[in-house]
């Protein structure tokens, strides 16, 4: 089969084309494997990227084969996170983190959540307007994420901001803006050099959270060295509220889009579990995955040579007719919503019954308590991130806020 050449990956990074990349996915999906210009393979299409995602012939690992441009967005110094690496350190990192992240430790953060959500809105009281983002999406899953995690709450706009310069620093093609590049790196070790000396803190006394609880676990003969709980809590730190916010946000969009499905749930809070998946599967807050290729892979007709960087558009697949019915339809009952929005194989999302857990509480107080809902503005104004693209305010007027 006849490579295709076309661009349509730097369209989507397009600032302008952030609150609607749907049709240039359907381009896409016209051939399932693209090539750029400047040797950078798109896959577009669902069956295509979930067998990539599957197949260890495709690496996660960013420092085997990328372009001199996708190395930039590696640490200076230290380790890369566990999602960045191949088996079998991949592995064992995981597993580490997954001793501990139990679902008896997600179940028990329900009430905190619960409770948190209710703190927020009882904020709100007096007022007729909400922006999802920064009075609600945000503080919830970070204040989280810090108890959980046992990094100092009041050390969250520190992180915030660093948090904001390497998700621009993401994109792929932002390696060309030379401020956006400096920025991301400048944040990284920033955060490197404060999660160090958080975990030197911890080592001399014990805190409560998962950082003292691997750094003091004694229940493996081999533990992680600091370099590796540096990346590991940096990971889980970032990913632990950035996707979540994005989804809370989507979901509260889209609600608002699908007004007879907002009342559906505030009737039948016990629809929240699909329609959150339907979300997921609809307005996913991370669009796409990097992969390189450790040999010649051939994959629908296409031989994809070693070292090719490869990008999986998860956004796009979910909305492939071939596999969903009638895809750019928001429904709640679809009967079969297998997205792909938290990856797969040995990479599937480590914090997914987490962003469920918190997105479910958040969008059914959401629905019982806001009387009247109505978005100020559609389209909302986008993050600058392709990447993890999700609205960066929300505004939404109501009547009033329910007890």
């Amino acid at each position: 089969m006849t490579v295709i050449h076309k661009n349509l990956l730097d369209e989507v990074l397009d600032y302008t084309n952030r609150a609607n990349p749907y049709p240039i996915y359907a381009r896409m999906r016209e051939h399932p494997i693209l090539v750029q210009d400047d040797g950078r393979y798109i896959v577009s299409t669902y069956t295509e990227i979930r067998a990539i995602l599957q197949d260890p012939r495709f690496s996660s690992d960013l420092r085997k084969g990328y372009s001199q441009a996708d190395q930039r967005i590696l640490p200076e110094h230290g380790e890369v996170s566990f999602i960045s690496l191949d088996p079998p350190k991949h592995d064992w990192l995981r597993y580490q983190v997954m001793s501990k992240f139990t679902p008896e430790l997600i179940y028990g953060l329900r009430s905190r959540t619960e409770e948190i959500v209710k703190e927020l809105l009882d904020a709100r009281r007096n007022e007729n307007r909400l922006d999802i983002v920064d009075d609600f999406a945000y503080p919830l899953p970070v204040t989280i994420i810090c108890e959980l995690l046992g990094v100092p709450r009041e050390d969250e706009p520190r992180f915030h901001i660093w948090a904001e310069h390497i998700v621009r620093g993401l994109d792929p093609g932002s390696h060309s803006k030379a401020e956006i590049e400096q920025q991301a790196r400048q944040a990284r070790n920033e955060l490197n050099q404060y999660m160090g000396e958080l975990i030197n803190s911890i080592q001399k006394q014990p805190h409560p959270g998962l950082l003292s609880a691997m750094l003091h676990d004694t229940t493996h003969e081999k533990h992680m060295g600091k370099e590796e709980l540096v990346a590991t809590s940096n990971l889980l730190l970032n990913a632990g509220h950035l996707t979540t916010v994005n989804l809370i946000t989507n979901s509260m969009l889209t609600l608002l889009r699908h007004p007879d499905s907002f009342e559906k749930l505030r009737r039948e809070p016990t629809i929240v579990a699909d329609l959150v998946e339907e979300v997921l599967r609809y307005e996913q807050p991370v669009q796409l995955i990097r992969r390189t290729t450790l040999t010649d892979v051939s994959i629908a007709g296409v031989t994809i040579p070693k070292g090719a960087p490869v990008y999986l558009i998860t956004a796009s697949g979910n909305r492939d007719p071939l596999r969903f019915t009638d895809p750019d339809l928001f429904d709640p009952a679809r009967p079969d919503i297998e997205h792909l929005s938290f990856g797969g194989g040995l990479h599937y999302c480590v914090g997914a019954p987490l962003a469920r857990l918190e997105t479910h509480i958040a969008l059914t107080e959401l629905a019982r308590r806001l009387q009247a809902p109505r978005l100020v503005e559609d389209p909302p104004p986008y993050r600058e991130s392709a990447v993890l693209r999700g609205p960066r305010h929300l505004l939404v007027n109501y009547e009033r806020l329910l007890d």
